[in-house]
């Protein structure tokens, strides 16, 4: 019974000692909840629907601040689907939205 204790107890102490493994970066997040993009009001009020290469655009000014590069997977109707990444690594995938200028992670 002791050593069956006494391993459960080992067992307990070196899983806590794990590094901890996760998809995002060790600092802040990438793409906050709910963001926005700076060329429509924070609410999310676009005067009109942008087009597909100002929405580039404004992602590539969003993300270029934050010292990271933008590569666009899908447009379909008004979103805009993208991988966010950090010296050639995926560190986010976003889904942005040409009508109301928002920018919500998915990864």
């Amino acid at each position: 019974m002791k050593l069956l204790t006494f391993f459960i107890v080992t067992l307990v102490i070196s899983v806590g000692f794990l590094p901890e493994v996760t998809a995002w970066r060790q600092k802040n997040p990438v793409t906050p909840y709910g963001d926005y993009c700076p060329r429509c009001t924070k609410y999310g009020n676009c005067k009109n629907i942008m087009s597909h290469e100002d929405a580039k655009k404004a992602m590539l000014d969003y993300y270029h601040k934050k010292g990271l590069g933008v590569e666009l997977e899908k447009k379909r109707g008004r979103f805009i689907r993208a991988k966010i990444k950090e010296n050639d690594r995926v560190i986010d995938i976003i889904i942005f939205d040409r009508q109301t200028g928002r920018v919500r992670s998915i990864y």
